[in-house]
């Protein structure tokens, strides 16, 4: 009897194969904001400087989805202020990925498309870290840039990622692809940083 040949299909193409519908993004959003004061209340808790920069860039974030965004502005910048301080960390190119990130989608809610592409593109341009490598790097404000058309901006910073997230080449050959024939990648794995 001949044996028979099981498609398989990869856990990646499968996940972004997904239709991530409003109903699952509310879900996706209301999440986001639940988690938000811990993040919050563990900076305002941290009791070195050293803990101060592990919880800043999270706690950015934190207020970037409760639209405090003067909060998330000064929160960001302090973490890519701190980092600077800290550049031997294991945590150094995360505070580096999230302090961007969170300043460009302050820039895209602010309407200033050329400025979230500039923090967009320093949101990349890290050595890379242990999470940035296995879990890989947030995808939000990439996400919001190419719902408003920069899809050659999204495509280099996938470029970008490609340098430090070892893990991640099936998402990012599977996104460019996407891209490439005009779609959106629903980025759904990677969109809760």
């Amino acid at each position: 009897m001949p044996k028979r040949r099981v498609k398989r299909v990869s856990w990646e193409r499968e996940s972004e194969s997904m239709v991530v519908t409003p109903s699952m993004a509310r879900r996706i959003r209301r999440r986001h904001i639940a988690a938000a004061p811990e993040a919050l209340a563990d900076y305002r808790s941290a009791q070195s400087p050293e803990e101060q920069f592990y919880t800043l860039p999270r706690a950015a974030l934190a207020a970037y989805d409760l639209s405090q965004f003067e909060d998330a502005e000064s929160l960001a910048s302090q973490a890519l202020e701190r980092a600077q301080a800290f550049e031997d960390n294991w945590n150094y190119a995360n505070a580096i990925h999230t302090g961007h990130t969170v300043l460009g989608l302050l820039a895209l809610h602010g309407g200033n498309q050329v400025a979230a592409i500039a923090e967009l593109r320093a949101s990349g341009a890290v050595r890379g870290s242990p999470q940035l490598a296995s879990f890989g790097p947030s995808m939000r404000l990439a996400k919001a840039l190419l719902l408003q058309g920069a899809s050659a901006e999204v495509l280099e910073y996938l470029g970008q990622c490609r340098k430090f997230w070892e893990h991640g080449s099936e998402w990012l050959r599977i996104r460019e692809q996407k891209i490439r024939r005009g779609a959106v990648p629903n980025f759904f794995m990677h969109s809760y940083l």
